[in-house]
């Protein structure tokens, strides 16, 4: 038995295939609860909340970031959303990253954003914020870049692995606004030598809280003199 097929093994061991929500066997999500997952009706500035077209950065928090816009596609306080997100990362369930780039897309159609920000495969490297490599090793996998392979294959968008993390910073989710800034200075720089300058950049994360990681990471691809910047993301966590 190859190591793919042993992790897949143990996994079921652990993690029977069901629906995380009705427990249907042979599936991680079934179709009918799949559509429980309501999409964001909001469009805000996921910095401060203000009501923003179609959740671009405000006018005051432009000063802050280089992100044109940050799309989020659905409620956080959703339990079966929380319930992938958590198996997906804590529990790694690969497969999960599936049925939540399914919900991404789903979101892009209904808002009509690709369109609206003309964002396509002649103009946009879609990026992954990316994790430290012994973070990356503890879970086989980086969550964000299997959304955004899923995002790659479905609209023929390139995707590459711009950053990388250089700092194995602490986990966010115990952070206030201050800590999560702090802890995140300087902790993603650029690793990559084509000539892509002018292309759009498409930032993929599962869950934004402050929009901290977000921030660092655009400011790393400002500074290679990236100029239009935006995140997609699937849930906002409160902080």
């Amino acid at each position: 038995m190859d190591i793919l097929k042993l992790k897949d093994w143990f996994i079921d061991l652990i993690f029977p295939k069901e629906c995380i929500s009705c427990g249907l066997e042979e599936t991680y999500l079934c179709h009918t609860c799949f559509k429980r997952l309501e999409l964001n009706k909001q469009f805000y500035c996921v910095l401060c909340k203000k009501q923003t077209n179609h959740s671009q950065i405000c006018e005051n928090c432009k000063k802050k970031t280089a992100l044109k816009a940050v799309f989020v596609v659905a409620d956080y306080n959703n339990q079966i959303l929380q319930n992938l997100l958590h198996n997906l990362k804590y529990n790694f369930v690969e497969e999960i990253s599936d049925y939540l780039g399914d919900l991404i897309i789903r979101y892009l159609k209904a808002n009509n954003i690709l369109k609206i920000f003309q964002i396509n495969f002649d103009n946009t490297i879609i990026c992954p914020v990316p994790l430290h490599k012994k973070r990356y090793l503890a879970r086989g996998f980086n969550q964000s870049e299997l959304l955004a392979q899923k995002l790659s294959v479905y609209y023929k968008i390139p995707t590459r692995n711009l950053l990388i993390r250089q700092i194995n910073t602490m986990s966010q989710v115990n952070l206030n606004r201050q800590e999560r800034q702090t802890n995140l200075k300087n902790a993603f720089i650029f690793n990559n030598q084509e000539s892509i300058k002018n292309k759009k950049i498409l930032l993929i994360d599962d869950v934004v809280t402050t929009g901290s990681t977000l921030i660092e990471s655009a400011q790393a691809l400002e500074q290679k003199g990236f100029s239009e910047i935006y995140g997609l993301v699937i849930a906002q966590r409160e902080d």
